[in-house]
């Protein structure tokens, strides 16, 4: 069975202060408090990230996992580490997204994106819990991942995602996609709904509301709707491929 690794520990982007157990980076500052008391470094730890999903993984989830290829877990994370990712997305300096072959078409689509590297504290927690839900997943469904990705992901007003697979060109080093949602009190009305068909051709849409994750297979073609008020997520890639580190270049 395949061991989980995380391309964080390869990440060739510079990085002045990198995350080690003694060493972590400022959360980015940020209005939202928790009993009055800003998030920070000094409060946030890996284990407000951890999630027991051997729990919130119930065999009936799995069976529609494999006969749908899609389920959605919603109230995730404990509400630390949901503001501190909140917090953390609305202070990225994000960057252009492309598609697979390097270009820019944002009539396809219009999300601005930056992906998770080292020098993200509370994105490096979140994909640390990400790579123990694919150990789940690698034990129950023999599922052969080796290693996850991900990155934020912010549609301004008016954009969305049109169809499209996460393994384009008959690619397959995509197992299992997943987004996971930050924008509270999202409603029908703002739009930016992520539209997924399912195993049997049957659409569904499901909302970006904050704490949800969405689980996927990577091959389903599904599509982000247009949105009408700024939507963030981080978009989510657990693979079977060998691992390649990750350098991130600025624009």
């Amino acid at each position: 069975m395949a061991a989980i690794t995380s391309n964080l520990d390869l990440t060739n982007l510079p990085v002045d202060n990198p995350i080690d157990t003694n060493t972590l980076p400022l959360l980015t500052p940020n209005v939202h408090q928790i009993d009055n008391n800003t998030v920070s470094q000094h409060e946030l730890q890996l284990s407000d990230f951890e999630v027991n999903w051997e729990a919130r993984l119930t065999n009936t989830q799995l069976d529609q996992l494999v006969n749908d290829g899609w389920i959605i877990i919603d109230e995730v994370f404990e509400n630390k580490a949901l503001l501190a990712l909140q917090a953390e997305s609305g202070f990225i300096d994000y960057r252009e997204a492309q598609l697979t072959a390097g270009v820019r078409i944002s009539k396809i689509r219009g999300d601005k994106i930056r992906w998770i590297t080292k020098d993200f504290f509370a994105g490096f927690y979140y994909l640390k819990s990400i790579n123990e839900l694919a150990s789940v997943l690698n034990r129950a469904l023999f599922a052969g991942i080796r290693h996850s990705e991900a990155h934020y992901a912010c549609y301004p007003v008016g954009f969305g995602y049109q169809w499209h697979s996460d393994n384009p060109a008959n690619r397959d080093e995509r197992v299992i996609s997943a987004v996971f949602y930050l924008n509270d009190e999202w409603t029908a009305t703002d739009g930016g709904a992520l539209e997924v068909i399912d195993n049997h051709g049957k659409s569904h849409n499901v909302m970006p509301v904050a704490n949800r994750l969405v689980i996927f297979d990577s091959d389903l073609q599904h599509q982000v709707q247009i949105a009408h008020r700024q939507r963030y997520s981080i978009a989510t890639w657990m693979r079977r491929d060998g691992l390649i580190p990750f350098v991130e270049t600025a624009n």
